[in-house]
């Protein structure tokens, strides 16, 4: 029997996490924390809660991905009261932290994390592996969209079991496809759609999801253009087929554009450009050259070409283009996977992924600005590895 036979499918999980936040009085994260780590047992699940609300303080558990333990914070009722007495200048003005304040909030997020990665599915070399790298990496992170290219049946699959408080959209169920994830906790689906490339050679299609957090309404195009330099025709047609869907969708609405888009940047001119109104995400954060390239041979070994020739090439990338009035910051774009995976020499693919953070703008204070095109502004942290933390909870690791 393989590991991967102890945990329960998608549904089951998701029945177990909220049986264990009706048992418990708490929510579906916190549910998440203490099963995932006992392979979804949910009486040991429930019963280390009750021990840990029990005992306070400080406990360590253990990674199974590394070396080092995680270290979890128990806080109950004494451990409040002894943070409470903690000098005011160390705590938030006017702040008391108690137990009862520890709840659920039903207030929107204030910010988004996206990523987009070409998985390099159709590669068998250490695909589980890297696979389960994948997930480590998104779980760790907690986008709450995530894009996919190349991704395969059984991945698909296993991206399913090991990531279910993600609803994961597949745009089709041939040899390779794109993903669309989004968070349960923090994003709502609404419809999704895929639109055909009829003249593809490779299968390609735009694959298109409607979702909202609060009153941000999203609308998520997310594809994988046709691949090399023998079909760069194509692959224009599919970006304008794509930046036409883009450009239809309502004014209201924020709309992100990407994926591993195969382009080099004199098909975007032979394309006709960019949409007015569309941002290239790369470009609006500093265009910074150690975040450009996202398949470079030069860093990247786990393809590997004859010559001395090493191609780098800005195949992935985002684009935006906000809603009036515009509801989205973008703050950061950056790269991830950039670390080879334990026990291999691998990375997680070959292509690197970007992530990207936005803030959610208060909707009630915002002033329709109809026509004009502010600047876009952005805070870029300088250090492509410093990825920042967006949120504040420290989940385990899935376990393989």
């Amino acid at each position: 029997m393989s590991e991967d036979e102890d945990i329960p499918d998608v549904n089951i999980c998701q029945a177990r996490v909220e049986e264990f936040a009706k048992i418990t009085g708490t929510d579906e994260a916190c549910a998440q924390f203490y099963l995932q780590d006992r392979k979804w047992d949910l009486e040991r699940s429930i019963n280390a809660y009750f021990e840990a609300k029990a005992s306070g303080g400080v406990n360590l558990m253990q990674d199974h991905d590394s070396e080092a333990p995680v270290v979890v914070i128990n806080i109950n009722e004494n451990v409040a009261r002894q943070l409470a007495a903690v000098p005011r200048v160390a705590l938030p003005q006017e702040s008391t932290l108690y137990p009862q304040d520890l709840q659920r909030s039903t207030r929107p997020p204030s910010e988004m994390t996206f990523i987009t990665w070409n998985i390099d599915g159709l590669n068998p070399h250490n695909l589980k592996k890297r696979t389960k790298a994948v997930c480590v990496i998104i779980f760790q992170n907690s986008p709450d969209v995530v894009f996919l290219q190349e991704v395969k049946p059984e991945t698909f699959s296993y991206i399913e079991n090991k990531l279910p408080e993600y609803k994961c959209i597949a745009s089709g169920d041939g040899d390779y496809f794109t993903a669309t994830l989004l968070r349960r906790f923090t994003i709502y689906y609404d419809s999704h759609r895929i639109v055909a490339f009829p003249s593809s050679s490779m299968g390609r299609n735009l694959l298109i999801t409607e979702a909202h957090i609060g009153q941000l309404k999203l609308t998520l195009l997310n594809t994988h253009l046709e691949s090399t330099a023998d079909f760069a025709a194509e692959r224009v047609n599919q970006l304008q087929k794509s930046f036409k869907e883009l450009t239809d969708t309502p004014k209201n609405r924020v709309v992100i554009f990407g994926g591993d888009l195969n382009l080099r940047d004199k098909e975007l001119v032979l394309g006709g450009g960019l949409p007015n109104g569309v941002v290239d995400l790369w470009e609006a954060g500093g265009s910074r050259p150690e975040c450009r390239y996202t398949w470079d041979m030069t860093r990247n070994t786990n393809t590997e070409l004859s010559g001395r020739f090493k191609p780098r090439c800005r195949f992935d990338r985002v684009y935006l283009r906000q809603s009036i009035p515009q509801a989205v910051k973008p703050k950061y774009f950056g790269l991830i996977g950039l670390q080879k995976v334990v026990g291999t020499q691998s990375y997680p693919s070959d292509h690197w992924g970007i992530m990207v953070h936005f803030d959610i703008l208060d909707q009630d204070n915002i002033v329709s600005s109809s026509g004009k095109n502010s600047k876009l502004e952005t805070d870029v942290v300088q250090n492509e590895t410093d990825i920042p933390p967006v949120k504040k909870m420290k989940l385990e690791t899935p376990q393989d």
